[in-house]
């Protein structure tokens, strides 16, 4: 028989090292280091479980501090009403000479309320916070005034016929981050 002269071919590293054994098809086998490295993050998860639920059980000390007002107790006296002994024993001066109160009011006087939205040195920023309250919906108007501190454009809303009206007005502001000031104005 003839020899073949060629060189047989090297085996690879994994195929060398394993030669022999078929690692493959067998269980997994556990080593004492494996069961010391498994008891060791237990007991390493469990202190830090114990200190984590530790540290949030203490109450922070400023937080208390802010948190509960100091206990205050208020005594108010007691009501006492005099009139229903004072009155009957009263006497009421009717004499002629004593004009009653005018009953009617004066509706040529009356008091307007407006919200001033911002007051600005340049005319085009008080035209860019009144075109910010138009898009909100509600309509303002600027005013130019001079006064000892020079040259002012303000911005007001208003009048308003009532309470909750400007109530409305001043919280659509707010959410806006638009500082308000409520006004009074004597209108003749």
């Amino acid at each position: 028989m003839a020899r073949s002269t060629q060189k047989p071919k090297p085996k690879s590293a994994a195929t060398r090292h394993n030669a022999g054994h078929d690692t493959h098809n067998a269980p997994p086998t556990l080593t004492k280091a494996h069961l010391h490295g498994a008891m060791a993050g237990a007991l390493a998860g469990v202190m830090a479980t114990l200190s984590i639920s530790h540290w949030l059980a203490q109450p922070d000390p400023n937080l208390v501090a802010e948190t509960m007002p100091a206990a205050t107790t208020v005594v108010e006296p007691a009501l006492r009403f005099v009139f229903p002994t004072v009155l009957p024993n009263e006497e009421v001066d009717l004499t002629p000479d004593i004009e009653p109160a005018e009953l009617t009011t004066d509706s040529t006087h009356t008091a307007d309320y407006l919200l001033q939205v911002g007051s600005f040195r340049q005319e085009e920023d008080a035209d860019r916070r009144r075109g910010e309250l138009a898009l909100l919906g509600l309509e303002a108007a600027v005013e130019l005034t001079n006064g000892d501190n020079g040259r002012w454009y303000r911005v007001y809303m208003g009048p308003f016929a009532n309470r909750s009206e400007i109530a409305r007005a001043r919280s659509m502001a707010a959410q806006a981050n638009m500082d308000t000031l409520l006004l009074k104005r004597e209108s003749p």
